[in-house]
């Protein structure tokens, strides 16, 4: 050391101001970990689901893992890991991905809440569980297992014909002849009072109607193969017959449906829909539209073909 101190001695460079050096180097480096972890958000540790999860499945002690995340805004939506016997033996109402944190409002406490699938009603009240059978041959929709619960369709019912109204007696007046129709008042009205009208005249069959276009979700897809245990499983071990690839088991009398979660006041007209309609169209969306549209008819077509015709020939 005294080597060292002489050799820097006789360099010209004073000791004092190396080890002052040094000390303001680590008091900086200190200040600056200190800054960076008080900048730093806090972390937390919440539980996560360990796997895919589809709506209304069971939750099991598997199928939560425990991750670190910063605490933002959303902590108090976090389960804390000290809560996952609260968890565990409930119900999901919500898609839930692999690694995905799981959220407290997606999902449902085990208590109270009934089959699988009714589950998801306790977090959509005022909805209903509608069965939309695939099979039917007014229905025209992607194959079933194309669909996965939480995808966003629509229904469109298309009705060709109108069903004959049941006849009324036509009154008569008081000397047995037909009664006289009462002449109509003569009103003015304007261009739009007569567009309006027109487009009311032409709300008959052939005719299209969107029944939700905004969108509604799927909650369960039926009928879809079931992949059945390993056969190794079911046979001893150490047998030349066990056989470790898997079986798939499919029941040709399971129809398949995709259940529907939708309104309760929509119910009735889905349903007639499905009885009265020549087709129903299951389409695939991912964002609706709010408002609700105005159908559309064959005459509906007619006076488009006539404006874009009368537009292109002028």
């Amino acid at each position: 050391m005294a080597k060292l101190s002489e050799r820097l001695a006789k360099a010209g460079v004073n000791t004092v101001v190396i080890l002052v050096a040094v000390a303001v180097f680590i008091v900086a480096f200190v200040v600056l970990m200190a800054f960076g972890n008080a900048s730093r958000p806090a972390t937390i540790q919440i539980l996560a689901a360990g796997h895919d999860l589809s709506i209304g499945d069971t939750i099991t002690t598997p199928d939560l893992v425990t991750i670190t995340v910063y605490k933002d805004q959303l902590a108090n939506q976090y389960i804390p890991p000290d809560q996952a016997n609260q968890v565990v033996g409930g119900y999901t109402a919500l898609p839930i991905h692999s690694g995905q944190p799981i959220m407290r409002n997606s999902i449902i406490a085990e208590a109270g809440v009934g089959t699988r699938l009714s589950a998801v009603l306790a977090k959509y009240p005022g909805y209903s569980l509608f069965p939309l059978p695939l099979d039917n041959q007014n229905v025209a929709a992607a194959e079933a297992d194309s669909y996965l619960p939480g995808d966003m369709v629509s229904v469109t019912f298309v009705i060709a014909t109108r069903p004959q109204p049941p006849m009324t007696p036509t009154p008569e007046n008081s000397f047995g002849d037909l009664a006289t129709p009462k002449p109509q008042p003569v009103s003015t009205i304007t261009s739009e009072e007569n567009a309006l009208q027109a487009a009311l005249d032409r709300g008959y069959p052939p005719m299209a109607k969107n029944l939700f276009p905004q969108g509604v979700m799927v909650i369960a897809v039926q009928g879809l193969p079931v992949q059945a245990v390993p056969q190794k499983s079911l046979t001893d071990k150490n047998s030349s017959d066990s056989n470790s690839s898997s079986i798939t088991q499919v029941d040709i009398n399971q129809p398949k449906r995709l259940i529907l979660l939708v309104p309760s006041e929509s119910v009735e007209p889905l349903a007639l829909a499905l009885q009265s309609g020549d087709k129903l169209i299951v389409s695939m969306i991912t964002t609706g539209q709010p408002k609700q549209t105005t159908g559309f008819t064959y005459w509906d077509l007619e006076e488009l073909f006539r404006l874009e015709r009368e537009g292109l020939l002028k």
